[in-house]
Protein backbone atom coordinates (compact mmCIF):
# COMPACT_ATOMS: atom_id res chain seq x y z
CA UNK A 1 0.00 0.00 0.00
CA UNK A 2 1.17 3.25 -0.88
CA UNK A 3 1.57 5.88 1.95
CA UNK A 4 -1.24 8.08 0.46
CA UNK A 5 -3.48 4.88 0.32
CA UNK A 6 -2.46 3.83 4.19
CA UNK A 7 -3.35 7.29 5.45
CA UNK A 8 -6.54 6.68 3.88
CA UNK A 9 -6.94 3.45 5.13
CA UNK A 10 -6.32 5.00 8.78
CA UNK A 11 -8.51 7.54 8.44
CA UNK A 12 -11.49 5.35 7.47
CA UNK A 13 -10.94 2.97 10.17
CA UNK A 14 -10.78 6.19 13.00
CA UNK A 15 -14.75 5.70 11.84
CA UNK A 16 -14.57 2.86 14.27
CA UNK A 17 -14.14 4.74 17.12
CA UNK A 18 -17.88 6.10 16.68
CA UNK A 19 -19.18 2.20 17.62
CA UNK A 20 -17.23 2.34 21.63
CA UNK A 21 -19.09 6.32 21.77
CA UNK A 22 -21.95 5.29 21.09
CA UNK A 23 -21.62 2.53 23.79
CA UNK A 24 -21.26 4.56 26.17
CA UNK A 25 -25.19 4.85 25.84
CA UNK A 26 -25.40 0.92 26.75
CA UNK A 27 -23.16 1.80 30.31
CA UNK A 28 -26.25 3.87 31.45
CA UNK A 29 -28.91 1.78 30.19
CA UNK A 30 -27.57 -1.57 31.86
CA UNK A 31 -28.71 -1.22 35.55
CA UNK A 32 -32.07 -1.76 36.95
CA UNK A 33 -34.89 0.49 36.03
CA UNK A 34 -38.15 -0.28 37.46
CA UNK A 35 -40.06 -3.33 35.82
CA UNK A 36 -37.95 -5.71 33.33
CA UNK A 37 -39.91 -8.27 31.30
CA UNK A 38 -39.05 -12.04 30.49
CA UNK A 39 -38.91 -12.72 27.00
CA UNK A 40 -38.23 -16.58 27.95
CA UNK A 41 -40.23 -19.48 25.92
CA UNK A 42 -40.85 -22.77 26.94
CA UNK A 43 -38.35 -24.10 24.06
CA UNK A 44 -35.67 -21.32 25.69
CA UNK A 45 -35.57 -23.51 28.53
CA UNK A 46 -34.93 -26.67 26.93
CA UNK A 47 -31.69 -25.06 25.40
CA UNK A 48 -29.02 -26.63 27.92
CA UNK A 49 -26.25 -24.28 29.62
CA UNK A 50 -23.08 -24.91 27.86
CA UNK A 51 -19.95 -22.75 29.59
CA UNK A 52 -17.57 -24.05 26.39
CA UNK A 53 -19.41 -20.86 24.22
CA UNK A 54 -18.50 -18.82 26.09
CA UNK A 55 -15.14 -18.71 24.07
CA UNK A 56 -17.11 -17.91 20.61
CA UNK A 57 -19.06 -15.35 22.94
CA UNK A 58 -16.05 -13.37 24.19
CA UNK A 59 -14.48 -13.71 20.57
CA UNK A 60 -16.94 -11.25 19.39
CA UNK A 61 -14.77 -8.27 20.26
CA UNK A 62 -12.28 -9.38 18.53
CA UNK A 63 -13.93 -10.68 15.29
CA UNK A 64 -15.59 -7.56 15.10
CA UNK A 65 -12.80 -5.43 15.07
CA UNK A 66 -10.66 -7.81 12.26
CA UNK A 67 -14.03 -7.62 10.31
CA UNK A 68 -14.31 -4.65 10.05
CA UNK A 69 -10.43 -3.73 9.23
CA UNK A 70 -10.38 -6.31 6.45
CA UNK A 71 -13.48 -4.77 4.74
CA UNK A 72 -12.07 -1.26 4.76
CA UNK A 73 -9.29 -2.79 3.31
CA UNK A 74 -10.50 -4.97 0.67
CA UNK A 75 -13.96 -3.28 -0.09
CA UNK A 76 -14.08 0.55 1.41
CA UNK A 77 -17.75 1.24 0.00
CA UNK A 78 -19.36 -1.82 2.12
CA UNK A 79 -17.39 -0.56 4.91
CA UNK A 80 -19.05 2.63 5.41
CA UNK A 81 -21.92 1.55 4.51
CA UNK A 82 -21.92 -1.78 7.40
CA UNK A 83 -20.41 0.82 10.02
CA UNK A 84 -23.41 3.17 9.23
CA UNK A 85 -25.53 0.35 9.93
CA UNK A 86 -23.94 -0.57 13.24
CA UNK A 87 -24.34 2.77 14.60
CA UNK A 88 -27.68 2.97 13.11
CA UNK A 89 -28.99 -0.43 14.74
CA UNK A 90 -27.14 -0.12 18.13
CA UNK A 91 -29.22 3.11 18.49
CA UNK A 92 -32.56 1.83 17.85
CA UNK A 93 -31.46 -1.49 20.43
CA UNK A 94 -30.34 1.34 22.57
CA UNK A 95 -34.08 3.24 22.29
CA UNK A 96 -35.64 -0.03 23.27
CA UNK A 97 -33.79 -0.96 25.85
CA UNK A 98 -34.39 2.91 27.56
CA UNK A 99 -38.38 2.10 26.90
CA UNK A 100 -38.90 -1.60 27.31
CA UNK A 101 -36.50 -3.32 29.73
CA UNK A 102 -35.86 -7.27 29.31
CA UNK A 103 -34.04 -9.61 31.62
CA UNK A 104 -32.92 -13.33 30.92
CA UNK A 105 -32.47 -15.43 34.22
CA UNK A 106 -28.72 -17.11 34.59
CA UNK A 107 -27.91 -20.51 35.70
CA UNK A 108 -26.16 -21.24 39.02
CA UNK A 109 -22.54 -21.84 38.80
CA UNK A 110 -21.13 -24.77 40.23
CA UNK A 111 -17.12 -25.27 39.78
CA UNK A 112 -14.79 -22.83 39.37
CA UNK A 113 -12.81 -24.14 36.29
CA UNK A 114 -11.35 -22.09 33.88
CA UNK A 115 -14.32 -22.11 31.58
CA UNK A 116 -16.88 -21.37 34.14
CA UNK A 117 -14.57 -18.60 35.73
CA UNK A 118 -14.66 -16.88 32.14
CA UNK A 119 -18.71 -16.92 32.25
CA UNK A 120 -18.84 -15.67 35.62
CA UNK A 121 -16.73 -12.63 34.64
CA UNK A 122 -19.21 -12.32 31.80
CA UNK A 123 -21.70 -12.37 34.26
CA UNK A 124 -20.21 -10.12 36.42
CA UNK A 125 -19.37 -7.67 33.43
CA UNK A 126 -22.95 -7.60 32.21
CA UNK A 127 -26.03 -7.03 33.80
CA UNK A 128 -28.83 -9.10 33.13
CA UNK A 129 -30.79 -6.66 31.59
CA UNK A 130 -30.88 -4.98 28.44
CA UNK A 131 -31.64 -8.03 26.22
CA UNK A 132 -34.00 -7.44 23.64
CA UNK A 133 -32.85 -7.01 20.76
CA UNK A 134 -29.39 -8.84 21.38
CA UNK A 135 -26.31 -6.35 19.98
CA UNK A 136 -24.30 -9.58 20.24
CA UNK A 137 -26.59 -10.87 17.01
CA UNK A 138 -27.07 -7.57 15.48
CA UNK A 139 -23.77 -6.95 15.13
CA UNK A 140 -22.70 -10.65 14.38
CA UNK A 141 -25.42 -10.81 11.93
CA UNK A 142 -24.73 -7.26 9.73
CA UNK A 143 -20.97 -8.51 9.59
CA UNK A 144 -22.18 -11.45 7.81
CA UNK A 145 -24.45 -9.59 5.60
CA UNK A 146 -21.57 -7.55 4.58
CA UNK A 147 -18.81 -10.11 3.71
CA UNK A 148 -21.54 -12.12 2.00
CA UNK A 149 -22.80 -8.98 -0.09
CA UNK A 150 -19.20 -7.96 -1.14
CA UNK A 151 -17.99 -8.45 -4.22
CA UNK A 152 -14.57 -7.59 -3.71
CA UNK A 153 -14.02 -10.34 -1.41
CA UNK A 154 -13.40 -13.92 -1.74
CA UNK A 155 -15.20 -17.17 -0.83
CA UNK A 156 -12.99 -18.57 1.85
CA UNK A 157 -13.02 -15.27 3.62
CA UNK A 158 -17.08 -15.13 3.42
CA UNK A 159 -17.24 -18.68 5.11
CA UNK A 160 -14.90 -18.22 7.80
CA UNK A 161 -16.97 -14.66 8.87
CA UNK A 162 -20.35 -16.55 7.98
CA UNK A 163 -19.45 -19.59 10.23
CA UNK A 164 -17.79 -17.46 13.31
CA UNK A 165 -21.18 -14.71 12.86
CA UNK A 166 -23.47 -17.74 13.59
CA UNK A 167 -21.24 -19.54 16.07
CA UNK A 168 -21.53 -15.95 18.12
CA UNK A 169 -25.37 -15.88 17.32
CA UNK A 170 -25.65 -19.53 19.15
CA UNK A 171 -23.16 -18.81 21.77
CA UNK A 172 -25.32 -16.17 23.27
CA UNK A 173 -28.17 -18.78 23.74
CA UNK A 174 -26.05 -21.43 25.24
CA UNK A 175 -24.51 -19.04 27.85
CA UNK A 176 -27.64 -18.16 28.31
CA UNK A 177 -27.02 -14.08 27.88
CA UNK A 178 -30.31 -14.21 25.52
CA UNK A 179 -32.66 -15.91 24.49
CA UNK A 180 -34.68 -16.85 20.94
CA UNK A 181 -36.80 -13.57 20.99
CA UNK A 182 -33.75 -11.96 20.93
CA UNK A 183 -32.45 -12.90 18.41
CA UNK A 184 -35.49 -12.67 16.51
CA UNK A 185 -35.50 -9.08 17.42
CA UNK A 186 -31.82 -8.28 16.43
CA UNK A 187 -32.26 -9.69 13.28
CA UNK A 188 -35.08 -7.80 12.76
CA UNK A 189 -33.63 -4.83 13.56
CA UNK A 190 -30.17 -5.69 11.42
CA UNK A 191 -32.67 -6.31 8.14
CA UNK A 192 -34.32 -3.01 8.57
CA UNK A 193 -31.04 -0.69 8.86
CA UNK A 194 -30.09 -2.63 6.01
CA UNK A 195 -33.04 -1.94 4.26
CA UNK A 196 -33.36 2.10 5.29
CA UNK A 197 -29.33 2.60 4.27
CA UNK A 198 -30.11 0.92 0.88
CA UNK A 199 -32.74 3.19 0.06
CA UNK A 200 -31.00 6.21 1.54
CA UNK A 201 -28.15 5.25 -1.38
CA UNK A 202 -29.91 4.77 -4.13
CA UNK A 203 -32.18 7.87 -3.65
CA UNK A 204 -28.61 9.47 -3.50
CA UNK A 205 -27.42 7.50 -6.86
CA UNK A 206 -30.50 8.47 -8.68
CA UNK A 207 -30.40 12.34 -7.11
CA UNK A 208 -26.92 12.47 -8.66
CA UNK A 209 -27.82 10.73 -12.17
CA UNK A 210 -30.81 13.51 -12.40
CA UNK A 211 -28.56 16.44 -11.57
CA UNK A 212 -25.94 15.66 -14.01
CA UNK A 213 -27.91 14.70 -16.74
CA UNK A 214 -29.78 18.38 -15.80
CA UNK A 215 -25.95 19.98 -15.92
CA UNK A 216 -25.54 18.34 -19.71
CA UNK A 217 -28.69 19.81 -20.48
CA UNK A 218 -27.66 22.77 -19.61
CA UNK A 219 -24.31 22.88 -20.90
CA UNK A 220 -25.40 21.96 -24.52
CA UNK A 221 -28.03 24.36 -24.68
CA UNK A 222 -25.61 27.07 -23.58
CA UNK A 223 -23.22 25.36 -26.63
CA UNK A 224 -25.79 25.81 -28.93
Amino acid sequence: MKKTSWWSYIMACSGLLLIPLVGLIYIHLNQADGVAYSLVTDLDRQIPFMKSFVIPYLSWYGFLLVGFLYLAYKDRSMYYKTLFQFIMGLLLCYGVYAIYQTTVPRPELTGSDWLLRMVQWVYRSDQPFNCFPSTHVLTSYLMMKAYLRSTTIFWPYKIAVTSMSLLIIVSTLLVKQHVLLDIVGAVLVSEGVVYVVERFRIGLLKESVAVNTQQRKFEGGLRR
